[in-house]
């Protein structure tokens, strides 16, 4: 295993810590938190040294790397890190792990061993869960949701959408709070109580659940969550079942008694589907959309130059984006191409000087950020492309999204009022 002695540790371009703030380990993205027990008694120092000044500790840069602290007692959160990345942005990410630690415990347990005692070991309460914050670290590398604050959605058409949702709404028992049918990364339909949407980092969560663990791919599953933008105080129970590959049906219940119920919506709701043929065609979306739903190819878009894009709508909270072909095929070439992006983000959101527009020429790309009231873009071309071509482009671009969007988009987020 790698621990701070190995030279395969020290390689790694980002590091996560999670420490109690009586500075003991929690958790390390690489290597064994115990291992390094004697950098994170460095760490609380630290903070204590700021403490005790009623100062807090937010961000120390040194050369080339930025470590950033997010303190959330009775939790220390540290990444230590070179990627590039900003210091709001990488704050964010332990903003998540944060979250994703909350999922497991709530916030009300946690205050409550720490109240009790100071010097509590956490790993046991935790132990097992940590595969879901190593998952939330690799997917905060590659998937742009994070950084935009939104939810991906499975590009199929509008039709097909609302009859899944139909289907969904009118299976509903008086236990079910959301009923949701996603992939492992994107959304096909969420329907929920007039009064509670559902916030983009509680369904990242959800999405990280997925994507953490294969075994709710083999069975039916129950397990309690507690979703923090909901409500950090209490859990909510998750039945979990694959209904066909890469389709997942996800029914949050606050009732923890209520699995045979939800396994019986399930039931109902996979008979109709499966009667109107609809079962099939989301599987067929699906598999599309694990490859990334649509492509920039001429098929598609049918703008030559144009490598890839993300397409926020602010007013929706979701975004859509082409599956990421040659140049950025490989995992490396994804990576940079994500590190352009929160470059752009970054420079664009900065308090001090936002920009509404920003044309950048790098090396291996041409990029351009737009960002007005409704919608956020960014868009990647060839690195030869000048700038009116650029912005011709783009306009393209808008236009063909404007045409697609009611199947790149879920635009009118059903609640079940509306099936009564």
């Amino acid at each position: 295993g790698e621990d701070h002695t190995t030279s395969s540790w020290t390689a790694h371009r980002k590091h996560f810590f999670i420490l109690s703030s009586a500075g003991k380990p929690i958790y390390a993205r690489y290597g064994d938190e115990s291992r390094i027990s004697s950098y994170m008694g460095v760490i609380q120092a630290l903070i204590s040294f700021f403490a005790d000044n009623d100062d807090s500790l937010r961000c120390i840069n040194a050369g080339q790397h930025k470590f950033v602290f997010l303190l959330k007692t009775p939790l220390y959160l540290v990444c230590v890190s070179r990627s590039g990345e900003s210091e709001a942005q990488l704050r964010d990410q332990l903003g998540y792990l944060y979250s994703q630690i909350i999922s497991v415990l709530t916030h009300a347990q946690m205050t409550k061993i720490f109240e009790q005692r100071n010097n509590f070991d956490l790993r046991g309460l935790i132990g097992g869960t940590e595969i879901f914050l190593d998952s939330l670290g690799k997917l905060m590398n590659t998937y742009p949701g994070f950084m935009l604050g939104a939810i991906q959605c499975l590009t199929m058409p509008r039709e097909l959408r609302d009859k899944v949702g139909a289907v969904l709404g009118r299976a509903k028992c008086k236990p079910l709070l959301y009923a949701i049918l996603l992939t492992p990364t994107q959304l096909i339909t969420l329907l929920r109580p007039r009064t509670h949407s559902m916030h983009p980092s509680d369904l990242h969560l959800i999405f990280n659940l997925l994507s953490g663990s294969t075994t709710f791919e083999s069975s039916e599953s129950w397990t309690p969550i507690c979703l923090p933008k909901f409500n950090n105080k209490s859990f909510l129970h998750a039945y979990i079942c694959y209904i066909a590959k890469n389709v997942c049906m996800l029914l949050i219940s606050p009732d923890k008694d209520s699995f045979f119920e939800m396994s019986s919506v399930k039931q109902r709701v996979v008979e109709e589907l499966e009667a109107g043929g609809m079962l099939a065609s989301l599987e067929g979306y699906a598999a599309a959309g694990s490859r990334g739903g649509f492509s920039v190819g001429k098929c598609d878009t049918g703008i030559p130059g144009l490598r890839h894009f993300l397409y926020k709508s602010r007013t929706n909270v979701q975004f859509t984006m082409p599956e990421l072909v040659d140049p950025y095929s490989t995992l490396s070439a994804r990576k940079r191409l994500l590190r352009q992006y929160q470059h752009m983000h970054e420079r664009m959101h900065r308090k001090t000087r936002p920009l509404k527009l920003l044309f950048h020429v790098g090396e291996n790309e041409t990029m351009l950020g737009w960002i007005t009231s409704s919608f956020e873009l960014y868009a990647a071309f060839g690195p030869l492309v000048s700038k009116s071509a650029v912005v011709l482009m783009c306009n393209k671009l808008l236009k063909w999204i404007r045409k697609q969007e009611d199947s790149l988009l879920i635009l009118n987020s059903p609640s079940f009022e509306k099936f009564k």
